[in-house]
């Protein structure tokens, strides 16, 4: 009986094991990630380059991602969309607030992952902002303006991306608050009329 209670315990440690150096090596992933995002355009960036700045192998990283483009949209699930909040019954649907403070405080992360027009990185950002403003509006009983919902994203989603870059311009003072009183005036009068 007690060899049972044993070989039992076993892979139970070694799950909790497992998940620890899970989570460690993805977070060491991560963390290499968004130092080169801090100081190369994501369109640069190799799986290679980030394995190297990880101390991973290639086999570890493609064990815990597809590719670069899924590791940003991990980053971006995790750490970006839940900044994006639901104003319901508002015609600019969303508090972007934290957002745009958070490209204001590491903008040379949002300008890295924007780099090279419309590339994989900036792809990544539509896709993740489409998705959360997905559900959102999903929420929603009827969709504001009674115009289509795909028009409804294309129009929020190129109105907080045009805002968020306009922050970023050279001597701009920009706060997150202004940013979205920005955002509200373009977004709430566009869906309003």
């Amino acid at each position: 009986m007690k060899q049972k209670s044993q070989s039992v315990s076993k892979p139970v440690a070694a799950d909790r094991d497992l998940d620890a150096r899970t989570i460690r090596t993805r977070a060491s992933i991560d963390q290499a990630f968004v130092a080169l995002l801090f100081t190369r355009a994501y369109i640069t960036i190799r799986v290679s380059d980030i394995c190297k700045k990880a101390d991973v192998g290639r086999a570890t990283f493609y064990a815990h991602y597809k590719s670069k483009d899924e590791l940003l949209e991990s980053q971006l699930a995790r750490i970006i969309m839940p900044l994006l909040r639901p104003c319901p019954g508002l015609p600019w649907l969303l508090n972007c607030r934290d957002f745009f403070a958070h490209v204001r405080s590491a903008p040379q992360l949002f300008r890295s992952i924007m780099s090279g027009g419309e590339g994989s990185g900036a792809r990544a950002v539509r896709a993740a902002l489409e998705a959360r403003l997905n559900e959102i509006l999903a929420g929603q009983v009827s969709p504001p303006a009674n115009l289509p919902q795909p028009l409804i994203k294309r129009f929020v989603i190129s109105t907080l991306l045009a805002v968020a870059m306009n922050g970023l311009q050279p001597n701009t003072v920009e706060s997150g608050d202004s940013m979205q009183r920005q955002f509200e005036k373009l977004v709430g009068a566009g869906l309003s009329a």
